[in-house]
C-alpha cells in the first residue's frame, strides 16, 4: 500500500466519499478510485499530491483527533 492510499483510505474511515475527495483535489471520482486501488498514483502530480495532503491533515492529523 502507498501513502496515497493510505490517505484516501483514512479520508474515508472519517466519513468522506470518493466524489467529496476528488472534488477537493480536482480531479474525477474515477481517479480517486483508481488511487485507492493502488492502479495509479505511483508518480502523483505535485498538485494532486498537495491537494490531498492538505486534505488529509484538515480530516486525519493528530491535531484533528486529539
Amino acid at each position: 500500500m502507498n501513502q496515497w492510499q493510505s490517505k484516501i483510505i483514512d479520508l474515508k474511515e472519517k466519513g468522506l466519499t470518493q466524489s467529496q475527495i476528488a472534488t477537493e483535489m480536482d480531479c474525477s471520482q474515477n481517479y480517486v478510485s483508481n488511487l485507492e486501488n493502488g492502479i495509479c498514483g505511483k508518480r502523483l502530480g505535485y498538485e494532486k499530491g498537495k491537494k490531498l495532503e492538505k486534505l488529509w491533515v484538515k480530516h486525519c492529523s493528530p491535531e484533528q483527533i486529539a
